[in-house]
C-alpha cells in the first residue's frame, strides 16, 4: 500500500512540472537599473543581459518605428547657452541623441545622426517657421 502512495505522489510530481514565474514577455528589451546595459527577456521570461552600453554611454529609451527601444546613447551634454540668436546648439555640433530632431533657430530643422553630430536638415518656406508639436518639430505657417 504504501509502494502505491508513493508512486501516485511521484506520478503527480511529475505531472505538474514547476514553471518560473512570468516576470516579462518574451523577446521584449528594456535598459538596466542603473541605465547601464541593455536586458532582453528570455524564452524563461526572465530578463537576460544582452551587454553593458560602451564606456561615455547610458542606455536610453528611444522612440524606433512605432515602438519604444533601448539604445546606449553618449550621456546628456550640459545645456548650451543661446548664441547668435538661435537658442541650443548648431549643426556640426555634437549631441546626445542620435535620431533626434530640433528646430535650428526659428526657420530651419536640424537632427543629431548616428555620429552624434548635428546636421542642418532644411529651411522652413517662407512664411512659415519651426515649432514643436507633440516634442516634434515641425515648420508650421505663420499667423
Amino acid at each position: 500500500m504504501k509502494y502505491l502512495a508513493i508512486a501516485a505522489l511521484t506520478t503527480t510530481a511529475l505531472a505538474t512540472p514547476l514553471s518560473p514565474p512570468v516576470n516579462c514577455t518574451f523577446g521584449t528589451y528594456r535598459c538596466t537599473t542603473p541605465n547601464t546595459g541593455i536586458e532582453i527577456c528570455n524564452v524563461l521570461n526572465q530578463w537576460e543581459l544582452v551587454g553593458p552600453c560602451p564606456s561615455g554611454t547610458e542606455c536610453t529609451n528611444l522612440p524606433q518605428n512605432g515602438f519604444t527601444l533601448p539604445f546606449c546613447t553618449n550621456k546628456v551634454a550640459p545645456a548650451v547657452h543661446k548664441r547668435n540668436g538661435r537658442p541650443g546648439q548648431s549643426p556640426g555640433e555634437k549631441c546626445s541623441t542620435a535620431g533626434k530632431y530640433d528646430c535650428f533657430g526659428p526657420y530651419a530643422i536640424q537632427v543629431c545622426d548616428t555620429q552624434n553630430v548635428l546636421q542642418k536638415v532644411g529651411d522652413c518656406p517662407s512664411g512659415s517657421h519651426c515649432d514643436n508639436l507633440n516634442g516634434i518639430p515641425f515648420c508650421v505657417a505663420n499667423v
